[in-house]
């Protein structure tokens, strides 16, 4: 599903280069379940953006689903970024004025849904991740964990192929944390969707089908658990 292969990145940081990754490979098949992790600095977080497309490397090729993203145009990345992924942020990135069952909607808005359907479907992913009774609240009015699921409702309502996750639960407590992580397993076990999920916590990985261990920008390890 996913290729990705000599990645590389490096930001110019005043007079100093950094290279967040110095030739990184991966293969990534539909329906794994992906932890990404490593110490802090190790480029997590620049490998999750680059493969959603949100960043672009200073080397090396990317194909998903059989496609070269690399050659596409900002047009075609943001439709095919539309239509195949769903982001979930460790700071949620909900719009605080709207409701939940608004910020569940923007995507499929933004993919032309028509209006009606944008909220069946809505109230049908508020209602997976147990919100329904509270889709008439803004961000403020919602808990750590209940904004977390918000936006998990929000980044399946397009049905993508693959989830995003930055760490996910980074600001959460840990029951919080093991409810989103038991629902990103659901999610990857019942609908076969390919998740990807970057995470610094070491008993997260009893949730992992997979996991990427990076190091100084470099895989140092990648094994099925």
């Amino acid at each position: 599903m996913i290729s990705a292969v000599n990645i590389t990145k490096t930001y110019i940081m005043g007079l100093v280069e950094v290279h967040a990754l110095r030739g990184v490979s991966v293969d990534i098949k539909e329906g794994d379940f992906v932890g990404i992790m490593g110490p802090s600095g190790s480029g997590k977080s620049t490998l999750l953006h680059i493969l959603g497309l949100l960043d672009r490397p200073n080397g090396g090729g990317i194909t998903i689903s059989g496609r070269d993203v690399l050659k596409m145009s900002d047009d075609e990345k943001s439709r095919f970024r539309l239509s195949k992924f769903g982001f979930i942020f460790q700071d949620y990135a909900l719009v605080p004025e709207l409701t939940a069952l608004e910020n569940v909607i923007i995507p499929a808005m933004a993919k032309g849904m028509p209006p009606d359907e944008c909220v069946r479907t809505g109230m049908k992913y508020l209602g997976e991740v147990g919100l329904s009774d509270r889709r008439g609240h803004i961000p403020a009015e919602l808990s750590g964990g209940e904004q977390q699921r918000v936006a998990i409702a929000r980044a399946l309502v397009n049905s993508p192929d693959i989830i995003f996750a930055d760490e996910p639960c980074a600001n959460l407590d840990s029951e919080n944390s093991r409810a989103v992580l038991e629902l990103f397993k659901k999610i990857n076990e019942e609908t076969e969707r390919t998740v990807i999920m970057v995470s610094h916590e070491e008993w997260h990985k009893k949730y992992f089908e997979r996991l990427i261990l990076l190091k100084d920008g470099m895989v140092s390890e990648d094994k099925y658990l």
